[in-house]
């Protein structure tokens, strides 16, 4: 009892450390903006007219800001919109495939890694924002975001010449995680971002932040499909099996014994997507499988693969970008997590999605490789997901619904340390 009590009172003590930290750093970034731009004025007709959202990063960075883009969307329905953004490297897929101008935002001011490594790239880059003349800055802030990368998008925005700017976040301290995992409810991105601005915006609740997909779309997808067999009738599973970090993919020969027990139980087709660069993974899965499947990889662009996505029963898959595709489109999800990260924070936007994930005590670690043989995600059995698959095809999802606001995801416990595992948790 004693040791018990002694490992709560260390525990609280470094919860406490970190909040401290975090609260310092945040009030330090909440006094330097209010000393560089002015505040936003209380009465509508004063609203910005042209308004700049910050948002980097690769398809799952940018999926999760859709909702938020839709709420600034109907705030200012009269503003014009632009999104600067950024996927790294060149030939990095982002936003500049995923967002039609227009749609959430009426234009994208893309630019890569390299065209900002010199200060000649960067001030060319500061005139190009300035000479749009841009009121209001919105930073929608990585996950991840250090001290410094904030400061540098704050200097940004007034080296831009916006008068007003929101939504400056460092990312919470990762000192101690396996504390903060175990005990700090991080929210999902998708929530984080909308609560870090909207209350300075007096934003309404986005619904799912669906991407503008069109009819074009829709007949690419269906004349593929019909090409290679399956028909508008039949019924498909989406099924994504790689991920960007090996350590976040499930195990291949698993994924088989899914695939398969999707198409002889259900009848229904099974759909492996995914880059050309994971063409071998999806032939490694095909190779364990009994039935014959269908591999659409390589052959859709992401806003077809959004259609597929809306036209599907199911997304099952990984952690990773299609994942947020189909949260938005409204697919239903068998998600599988490695324990990489901390918990919730990139679970799928939305309502009516399962979360498969396992606890262990090297979680989170952050790691884009697995040294210790993928722990987490062994744990996760065909069992598991078979289950998840079944209780989402039993459901009813005909009737897909862009409701008001971002609901709780529901959740399956798979917690080494949950009296709950093998059963569904209450949503939240």
């Amino acid at each position: 009892m004693a040791g018990s009590d002694g490992r709560n009172w260390r525990e609280s003590g470094k919860l406490r450390a970190v909040a401290t930290l975090d609260a310092a750093v945040a009030m330090v970034v909440e006094v330097l903006r209010r000393l560089l731009f002015k505040p936003l004025a209380p009465r509508p007709d004063q609203d910005p007219g042209r308004i700049l959202v910050f948002r980097i990063g690769n398809v799952g960075d940018v999926v999760a800001a859709t909702p938020v883009l839709s709420a600034i969307r109907l705030r200012f329905p009269k503003a014009h919109i632009a999104l600067l953004t950024s996927p790294g490297m060149p030939g990095a897929l982002g936003a500049q495939e995923l967002i039609r101008p227009g749609s959430l935002v009426d234009s994208l001011i893309v630019y890569h890694n390299p065209d900002i490594s010199t200060w000649t790239g960067r001030w060319r880059l500061i005139q190009r924002i300035r000479s749009q003349r841009f009121e209001l800055f919105i930073e929608l802030s990585n996950i991840v975001a250090p001290f410094r990368q904030v400061m540098q998008s704050m200097l940004l925005a007034r080296l831009a010449g916006c008068r007003h700017a929101i939504g400056f976040q460092v990312a919470p301290s990762r000192r101690f995680p396996r504390v903060q995992a175990l005990h700090i409810p991080f929210p999902r991105e998708s929530e984080r971002l909308f609560r870090d601005i909207a209350p300075s915006l007096d934003l309404p609740h986005s619904g799912s932040g669906r991407l503008a997909i069109d009819a074009g779309d829709h007949r690419e997808v269906s004349q593929l499909l019909e090409r290679k067999g399956v028909s508008a009738a039949d019924r498909v599973v989406v099924v994504h099996v790689s991920a960007k970090r090996p350590a976040n993919r499930w195990f291949a020969d698993r994924f088989a014994a899914v695939a398969d027990s999707i198409q002889i139980r259900h009848g229904m087709r099974v759909v492996f997507t995914g880059a050309p660069a994971e063409q071998e993974l999806i032939q490694q899965v095909q190779g364990y499988m009994r039935t014959p499947s269908l591999s659409l990889c390589g052959e859709l662009g992401l806003l077809q693969t959004a259609a597929l996505l809306e036209r599907a029963s199911l997304y099952l898959g990984n952690d990773t970008g299609p994942m947020h595709i189909a949260a938005v489109m409204g697919t239903p999800i068998v998600a599988i997590f490695s324990a990489r990260d901390f918990p919730l924070q990139w679970y799928p936007h939305g309502n009516g999605h399962v979360v498969l994930r396992q606890d262990v005590p090297c979680s989170p670690c952050f790691k884009n490789v697995c040294d210790v043989g993928l722990t987490c995600l062994d744990r996760i059995g065909t069992d598991e997901v078979l289950n998840a698959v079944e209780q989402q095809l039993a459901r009813d999802h005909t009737a897909r619904s862009d409701g008001p606001q971002p609901a709780p995801v529901r959740l399956r416990v798979l917690s080494g340390n949950s009296s709950d595992d093998g059963k569904f948790a209450a949503d939240r």
